[in-house]
């Protein structure tokens, strides 16, 4: 650890023979004190740690998924109308630790963590089936070059946490087939269940996955040992109460991924055609950087590699969108570039099953150099988007520079000094409901669009006993404040877009934010006693 990179360098050299054309996978041993775990260790925890600073530095609201889970996580269930529970649960628990007021670094820390373990597990992964130390080191920086593991990966939702439930599942999976270990199968049976009960799309990958144990002879194998019967067991113990919820509340989840989908009415034959080239485009401009990355290292032969292990590296890392881009083409549906998120973290096993990379000192120093150059320029889209192009330029208010501190703070003060108790509830848009949930110190329940469908832990009764906060960012006035007649109206309240501190003495203000609002008293008290002052 405390040799400089030329000595690191200089070490590979004395390892690897002049002239020599033998490639890396025949023999592993020869290298094995160069690419070490502990180095690994190191490189993603800088990596972590860098991208943990620069976000803290760089944005100034945390976000809205996080602040979404927030507002689930606070209302126990097996299911809320976007996605199962898995990420709302785990969500909320990091919350409370932090006792309901935790920085917005904690969750950067939380999604570089999930990205990061992930990766680790796909670096275990392929030096389980590379048997090479240099090609499952290879893995990480060529995972670096993919923005879900660097400026994209700046909120902890559930396609970052996705991440680590695809690499772990993949990972006990692979070991459960060529170890039939009881408690491997137990562990891919626990992560694929929490990876399907994080995000539905995780079928995507469990069905593959699925296809392996049907119609490879290492997968039927697996069915003669009890392992494989333990994992199916605890994988269906984590899913049933979510399928019970969502027959239960009329699908709603699913609803929502076909509206996502923009399927609510019949496409065109063109959107067929269309959505299924993007959702590739989208998964192949992503490859561009580290395919091109891996160009400067030298090819080896190929060593032969196991069928089985050929088909899992295809399962894992291209049957995922293959399924995804069948989806679109078949139904005309749309593939959001955010879904395909933990897709990408088994691509460096696909690149270099192809590539067959080899140990170079000249290209090695080539490829860490343009590592590098591409991490400098990462840092620098990451301050020109949070800091310049989001705060000044952009028409709409994103949530990164939402004004979600100041407008609880605000509405908050102004109910206790109105009627010296809690917030209990806030009414609006999911954006304006649960930042107020995550960052007011009463932490309001949410009723999403005044929507009991949507909020199925509503008590409307409660509501008109305990009262609510009404938010709207518009002139007019939502259409449900005339089922509140005691309800009365704030005066606007204007906030700059939300930056950081320290930058803000540097720069001149950022575009503002017009917010309504209106409070429901609680029925002890009828009225409030003075609207707000605008700001």
């Amino acid at each position: 650890m405390g040799k400089s990179f030329r000595d690191w360098i200089l070490h590979i050299r004395s390892k690897i023979k002049t002239g020599s054309e033998t490639a890396w996978f025949d023999e592993p041993g020869e290298y094995d004190g160069v690419f070490t775990v502990r180095r690994v260790l190191l490189l993603l925890g800088c990596w972590m740690v860098l991208w943990i600073v620069w976000f803290s530095l760089c944005i100034g609201n945390v976000g809205i998924d996080v602040a979404e889970n927030i507002a689930w996580g606070q209302n126990f269930d097996w299911g809320y109308d976007k996605n199962p529970y898995f990420g709302a649960w785990l969500s909320y628990a990091v919350f409370r630790l932090f006792h309901g007021n935790p920085g917005e670094y904690v969750f950067y820390f939380m999604s570089q963590f999930s990205a990061m373990l992930g990766l680790f597990a796909v670096y275990l992964l392929a030096g389980d089936i590379f048997k090479s130390r240099f090609a499952a080191f290879l893995v990480v920086p060529l995972a670096f070059l993919i923005p879900y593991f660097s400026l994209s990966s700046c909120e902890f939702n559930d396609d970052v946490l996705s991440i680590a439930l695809y690499g772990l599942t993949g990972l006990f999976f692979y070991r459960g087939v060529r170890n039939q270990s009881m408690g491997t199968w137990l562990a891919a049976g626990f992560c694929a269940g929490l990876a399907i009960m994080t995000k539905y799309l995780a079928g995507a990958l469990l069905l593959p996955l699925g296809l392996l144990l049907l119609f490879t002879p290492e997968g039927r194998s697996s069915w003669k040992k009890p392992g494989i019967y333990l994992g199916a067991a605890f994988f269906c113990l984590l899913i049933l109460p979510n399928v019970i919820w969502i027959l239960d509340h009329d699908f709603i989840a699913l609803k929502y991924a076909i509206e996502r989908a923009e399927l609510q009415e019949m496409p065109t034959w063109q959107d067929h055609i269309v959505n299924f080239l993007d959702a590739w485009w989208q998964y192949v401009a992503l490859l561009i950087l580290p395919f091109a990355a891996l160009a400067f290292l030298p090819r080896g032969k190929d060593p032969g590699f196991p069928k089985f292990d050929r088909l899992f590296v295809f399962s894992v890392a291209l049957a995922p969108i293959i399924l995804s881009s069948l989806f679109a083409l078949l139904t005309g549906g749309r593939v959001h570039r955010s879904w395909l998120t933990p897709f990408f973290v088994f691509v460096p096993l696909l690149l270099i099953l192809r590539y067959r990379p080899v140990p170079s000192p000249r290209r090695l120093k080539i490829f860490t150099v343009l590592v590098t150059g591409l991490t400098v320029l990462s840092l620098a889209g990451t301050v020109y988007e949070y800091l310049y192009s989001r705060p000044y330029e952009a028409r709409r208010c994103n949530h990164q520079v939402y004004p979600g501190k100041k407008i609880a703070a605000i509405l908050t003060k102004s109910w206790r000094e109105h009627f010296e108790v809690p917030c209990p509830y806030v009414i609006g848009n999911r954006k304006d409901s649960c930042f107020m949930c995550y960052y007011s110190p009463d932490h309001p329940r949410a009723f999403f669009e005044h929507n009991p469908k949507l909020s199925p832990w509503i008590n409307l009764e409660d509501i008109r006993k305990k009262g609510a906060v009404i938010i709207w960012r518009s002139e007019d006035e939502p259409d449900y404040l005339k089922q509140y007649p005691t309800a009365r109206r704030l005066a606007p309240i204007t906030f700059e877009r939300q930056i950081p501190g320290w930058i803000r003495k540097l720069l001149p203000a950022p575009q503002k934010v017009v917010f309504f609002a209106a409070f429901v008293p609680p029925s002890s008290r009828t009225e409030p006693r003075s609207p707000a002052k605008t700001r």
